[in-house]
């Protein structure tokens, strides 16, 4: 008796042994983990936008593969290009870790519409897990000849004499290749970028960065000794060599640490992006601005304000209730403690709804012209209204459609016809009688 219950406490420890040793491993497996972010609005076709990956507890060595959607092609890495392998044949990327808790990969969106699935897996030396996080990203028609844009961002606050600072560029529509040609300030040393180095020229206040595909990058440079506002310049090459100025931010204040600066007010982005928009009669029309700091925002249709937005870094108007004519749109953004402001303007041509194609035989028609409305320059407001104020616009009366000659006389001799036709059929039944 003895012997057997010696047996059964053996088994019943290796037992607990196996299930710490399953229980264990379990653990282990979902320690590992993995999270991929993706843009947060839909990207359009054709267009490069990055994917990020944050990883942890994968042990000292470990790998990320990842599979890209059907139509999505694989660019470039935040990684050495030692540690990926992009498998054309399966559309899938390795990349390979050591020591890293998060990198970039750039991709190309395909040229065709739609909602699509990444998904990947992440293995360790000791446990592997799914790629978890955001997995969805749509892809939307892009703009009709959307203009190349580079958008530069530099630091809101002072920036010392002697610091090192980062500056910020948002690129897209250049195509699969472009360049950003930055003039740096007299007294400004480049340090560094976000970019391979590979890719980056530097002569003299010159610097030249290669693009193929990033949305954006950093890149970070040294102030000079000399207090002082600076300007900064440069542009965006595209594929096809054309050349477009970089908006955004492009002074900055160098001072002594402490020192107070207020900045001018800066419109930064835009959308459209074109000077000039078009829409039909009664067609919704949305404008975008970005500022560079909080400011209250005008929004006026020639030179009369129909919006306003108190405190914002961001804000847009939509119309629509658009009227034929040609239409001044304007938005001003304003400080409101130091006054500093700043003014964007759209052309907007209205024009009317196109008529549907009857076929019917040419009348002439009396013309009746409408004279344009007329052009004015929007005038900046010290203090605007918060309630929005419409725009009385008057219609043009339509002209009255004139009747189809020909119209009464020809029912006339049909009318006499009948008649003569129905006394002649009486006279007939009278005469068989």
């Amino acid at each position: 008796m003895k012997k057997r219950k010696s047996v059964l406490t053996i088994r019943l420890l290796l037992l607990v042994t196996a299930v710490l040793i399953m229980t264990s491993g379990i653990a282990n497996a979902e320690s590992a983990t993995a999270t991929r972010t993706l843009p947060a609005e839909p990207v359009s076709a054709d267009e490069s936008f990055f994917v990020e990956i944050e990883v942890s507890d994968y042990g000292n060595l470990g790998k990320v593969l990842e599979t890209l959607p059907e139509g999505f092609r694989y660019q470039k890495s935040s990684l050495d290009h030692k540690f990926v392998n992009d498998n054309v044949s399966t559309n899938s990327v390795e990349f390979l870790l050591v020591d890293v808790t998060s990198f970039t990969y750039t991709v190309r969106a395909p040229d065709v519409m739609g909602t699509y699935m990444f998904t990947g897996i992440l293995k360790g030396t000791k446990n592997k897990c799914e790629v978890g996080g955001d997995m969805e990203i749509v892809v939307e028609e892009a703009e009709d000849d959307a203009e190349p844009v580079a958008t530069r961002t530099l630091p809101e606050e002072l920036v010392s004499v002697g610091e090192v600072f980062t500056t910020e560029l948002e690129t897209s529509h250049y195509g699969y290749f472009g360049k950003v040609v930055e003039t740096l300030p007299d007294g400004f040393v480049y340090e560094d970028s976000t970019l391979n180095p590979e890719s980056i020229e530097v002569e003299d206040e010159t610097v030249e960065f290669t693009l193929e595909g990033e949305p954006s990058f950093t890149y970070t440079v040294t102030a000079p000794d000399e207090e002082d506002t600076y300007t900064f310049e440069g542009i965006l090459i595209d594929e096809e060599k054309e050349e477009y100025d970089i908006g955004g931010d492009n002074e900055i204040v160098v001072g002594e640490a402490g020192d107070e600066v207020t900045l001018p007010t800066n419109i930064t982005a835009w959308k459209p992006i074109e000077a000039v928009v078009m829409n039909t009669e009664s067609e919704s029309r949305t404008f975008n601005i970005s500022m560079n700091q909080p400011a209250d925002i005008s929004w006026q249709i020639n030179g009369t304000e129909v919006q306003t937005n108190e405190s914002v870094t961001d804000a847009l108007y939509t119309n629509t209730s658009s009227v034929i004519g040609t239409w001044n749109a304007s938005a001003i953004a304003t400080n409101a403690t130091t006054g500093l402001s700043d003014l964007h303007t759209w052309i907007w041509h209205v024009t009317a709804t196109p008529a549907a194609n009857i076929t019917s035989t040419p009348t002439p028609t009396s013309a009746v012209a409408t004279a344009p409305s007329p052009l004015l320059t929007p005038t900046p407001k010290s203090k605007h209204s918060p309630i929005p104020t419409s725009i009385a616009t008057p219609t043009p009366a339509k002209s009255a459609k004139p009747a189809v000659p020909g119209f009464e006389p020809v029912f006339a001799l049909a009318a006499i016809f009948a008649v003569a036709y129905l006394l002649l059929f009486r006279k007939k039944g009278d005469e068989g009688r």
